[in-house]
């Protein structure tokens, strides 16, 4: 990102390959991601032996009796109980359960004692929702050089964005024949009236009046396969910018599912930026996961700063964890702060653990100081212990005060014990009251005894009395 150096080891890209091999065995990677792992896995003994375990694992798994499936008392139990509330599903296989490796934290809350540590945490995976497109979603980390997998990233994204654009042509033909042989169906026409006037309207010769038909339909109340239908042919063909422009947005106003494949369409084809950007903007309001590969590659290849910035913000209304990967490329590669910003917004939004990686790393190295802090704030929402390192770190040197803010929040959401002579020091050292307030409300929130000395010199100390008050109600909750 920028002019920092990401020295990236050997080790990273071990690592990937590690979070491949469950969809490496189960023959789930596209052509080049299956490429690179075997091209790995040919010259790296230790990668292998991964392999090697977790084949055994999923083996051992397989072998395991109906019967061995928790009661369905206890079942719901550890379901509520996992990350992301879902374990991998067994598959009936031959009278016995197959058993999908899903993520280590979902398998620990349930077959830890089944399973080797070694062989849960290779059996990582990194993106399993259902994928529209029947193209394998983006996957794996970037390093300084652009690689994605080991891969340009520029490539895959290209590779993606062409598949896309071939089911988009295949779609927009659909909708070139229901537009052009409509047929008007048995309905109140006092109420259809006007929808199929303007539906007319938006084919007119006109691009002024089209404009206007396109801005109507998306204003009124007119959620109909044929409003959809023609919205979706002006977005796909309509030669004139502002018309796609203003189609793409009726869409978003709509907020019907069946608009995704057009505006798909439109923010990897068309050539207007404003059309591309309220595409990006229109599969955000939708918030339908068939959105989520066009957002991906338009994040990571769209030249235009806005049209990617958007394309964050709809990731993170989607909310689908195959997103991660884009956004934590965005977030350590992207040349424009506002990008890296409202991707890291959005992966706080997600609140997957695959996303702190690229977060943590943005709170050392990012210079933008919004993007530190929505980095913070990010770390908070996902929870995950691993990102206490990096944020004691920023409670402690970074110079921008929100961020340090957020960092004492993140921590106290996270409520980590390892967090406490990082706060401690925050809340009798830091210049700014507010930080050393949220660092005794995040005190209180762990709940460690090693806090009472710092939270009692605060309330003998402090100048300010929300610091003193804060730390009263950190003590208390102590002595809990």
């Amino acid at each position: 990102m920028n002019e920092h150096d990401r020295n990236k080891s050997g080790g990273d890209d071990c690592q990937i390959i590690e979070e491949l091999l469950s969809p490496f065995i189960d023959e789930e990677l596209n052509a080049t991601a299956d490429a690179f792992v075997r091209h790995h896995l040919d010259s790296c003994t230790k990668c292998m032996a991964k392999l090697d375990e977790l084949k055994a694992t999923v083996e051992a798994l397989n072998e395991l009796p109906t019967e061995a499936t928790p009661e369905n008392d206890l079942w719901p139990g550890i379901v509520a109980a996992s990350p992301g509330g879902s374990l991998g599903a067994p598959v009936g296989v031959g009278g016995r359960k197959k058993w999908r490796m899903p993520k280590p934290l979902l398998i620990a809350a349930g077959l830890a004692a089944l399973l080797t540590p070694a062989g849960v945490f290779a059996g990582m995976r990194l993106l399993n929702e259902p994928n529209h497109f029947d193209e394998e979603p983006l996957l794996g980390t970037m390093n300084e050089e652009g690689e994605l997998m080991g891969i340009e990233a520029a490539e895959l994204a290209r590779e993606i964005s062409e598949g896309i654009r071939e089911s988009m042509e295949r779609e927009r033909e659909r909708i070139r024949d229901r537009t052009r042989d409509r047929v008007r169906s048995d309905r109140d026409e006092h109420r259809y009236a006007g929808m199929d006037a303007l539906i007319d309207a938006l084919f007119d010769d006109d691009a002024d009046v089209r404009v206007m038909a396109a801005r109507a339909l998306g204003d009124g109340d007119y959620e109909t396969q044929e409003v959809v239908d023609a919205l979706s042919r002006a977005v796909m063909e309509d030669s004139d910018d502002e018309v796609r422009r203003w189609a793409a947005w009726a869409l978003g106003e709509i907020e019907d599912s069946r608009g995704v494949p057009a505006l798909s369409y439109c923010i990897l084809n068309d050539t207007y930026a404003e059309a591309r950007r309220w595409a990006a903007w229109a599969m955000g309001e939708i918030e339908d996961s068939e959105a989520v590969e066009a957002l991906s590659a338009a994040l990571i290849e769209d030249e235009s700063a806005e049209v990617r910035r958007w394309a964050a913000w709809a990731l993170g209304e989607i909310e689908s964890s195959n997103g991660v990967a884009a956004l934590s490329v965005a977030v350590r590669n992207d040349n424009s702060g506002e990008v890296r910003r409202w991707a890291a917004w959005a992966l706080g939004e997600i609140e997957s653990p695959l996303g702190v990686d690229a977060l943590s790393e943005m709170l050392r190295e990012e210079e933008h100081n919004e993007a530190r802090r929505w980095a913070a704030w990010a770390l908070g929402e996902i929870e995950s212990p691993q990102g206490v390192d990096a944020l004691v770190a920023t409670l402690s040197r970074d110079q921008h005060t929100e961020t340090r803010r957020w960092a004492a929040w993140a921590l106290g959401e996270i409520e980590s014990p390892r967090a406490v002579e990082g706060l401690s020091y925050a809340l009798l050292n830091d210049s700014n009251w507010e930080v050393r307030r949220w660092s005794a409300w995040a005190l209180g929130e762990i709940e460690d005894p090693r806090a009472a000395p710092a939270l009692s010199a605060a309330l003998e100390n402090d100048e300010n009395a929300e610091v003193r008050r804060w730390a009263i109600w950190a003590l208390g909750e102590l002595e809990r």
